[in-house]
């Protein structure tokens, strides 16, 4: 009897594999098709979790951006917007890094920042100007540099290049992307703003291993910064959430109106190892948010998905990168308390419902 129910565990986990739909190839680029991708219902495992400390002066929200250094964890609370946090890869604080006001030492506005080996570089907007502000390891500046691109998110490339978007602000941005140089200027410029739509400001950039992985917003297409150059590396079908032409055409009100009734999906994470390749797809309908996040393995080129919403896994709603090949989440001290005992390592931290998050690392 144990030998047959092993074998029809073994088949049934082999049907399960086999159903998993494999990306076609369009135009010479991976197509993912959103709704007939195969859903996992497992759920992921998780390898272990950081509590980040708690006390009364690093209380973060739930809108965050997270970065990593080789040492540190820095989170930047979107809501507050009053500081970068720092805490060490142990989730012990290490205090507030840079402050946002007025004063030495701190910054205007953080739109977006990148962990550096000498410390963090912090771009900084203010009406049409953007610039670099440099800062050491003690949270020092130690020096600025202004773009001649209105860009609002940025990454850092080799030879003291990055690259910088400035979305669909047109006219403000003629290019969506752009390659600029150690001293400021534009080397190179993609992704021509064809229509003056509503402005957006998003997060547009991952680094990892080397790469540089790019995304938007109203795009279906997902990029990798190579060098100078951008190369198109997935595509998406969305189908019936695919955002039509004649949006772009509208009155920014009514064309939000049309695509809130219809349903409309976008993507909001890529990045890649090794194996696999991770997409955050967003698909809002009715004022309702289901957050898709779907998997490819390269070496087969089978794609599958989970679906998060606020009542269904949503512990694992903010992903924030890879660490150690391990998909990492922020999760809000009350969805990981929702966590069912056997989803969690042995010896799990006990955290209260009023703490800061913690860090999820799970494999995928």
């Amino acid at each position: 009897m144990k030998a047959r129910f092993l074998q029809q565990c073994i088949l049934w986990i082999s049907l399960l594999f086999a159903c998993n739909k494999a990306a076609e190839v369009k135009e010479g680029l991976p197509l993912i098709e959103l709704e007939k991708t195969t859903q996992i219902n497992s759920p992921y495992k998780i390898e272990r979790i950081t509590p980040l400390e708690t006390d009364t002066a690093n209380l973060i929200g739930d809108h965050l951006t997270v970065k990593f250094s080789e040492n540190s964890f820095f989170i930047y609370d979107e809501s507050a917007r009053d500081a970068i946090h720092q805490f060490d890869r142990n989730g012990k604080y290490l205090g507030k890094f840079v402050e946002i006001g007025e004063g030495p030492n701190r910054v205007g506005s953080a739109n977006d920042f990148v962990p550096t080996l000498e410390g963090l570089e912090i771009l900084s907007v203010k009406g049409d100007l953007s610039q670099i502000i440099q800062f050491d390891r003690n949270g020092e500046i130690t020096g600025q540099l202004e773009f001649d691109y209105y860009g609002t998110s940025f990454a850092k490339l080799p030879k003291g290049y990055y690259a910088a978007s400035g979305s669909y602000n047109l006219p403000f941005v003629e290019n969506r992307l752009a390659i600029i140089n150690g001293q400021g200027k534009t080397v190179k410029a993609f992704l021509p703003n064809t229509h003056e739509i509503l402005p957006m400001q998003e997060k547009n950039f991952y680094a990892a291993n080397g790469s540089v992985f790019f995304h938007e917003i109203y795009n279906n297409r997902t990029y990798k910064v190579e060098g100078d150059s951008l190369a198109p590396s997935y595509q998406f079908d969305f189908e019936k959430y695919s955002i039509p032409e004649r949006f772009f055409e509208m009155d920014w009100m009514a064309g939000f109106e049309m695509l809130n009734q219809q349903g409309f999906a976008t993507i909001s994470q890529y990045w890649e190892n090794e194996d696999k390749a991770f997409f955050g797809v967003d698909v809002q309908v009715n004022g309702g948010l289901n957050k898709h996040q779907v998997i490819l393995e390269k070496a087969s080129g089978e794609v599958g998905k989970r679906i998060i919403s606020a009542t269904a896994l949503s512990a694992f709603s903010s992903p924030v990168g890879l660490m150690d090949d391990l998909l990492v989440f922020i999760a809000q001290a009350p969805d990981y308390l929702k966590l069912n005992t056997d989803q969690l390592p042995e010896n799990s931290p006990k955290i209260q419902e009023g703490d800061n998050p913690v860090l999820l690392f799970v494999e995928f």
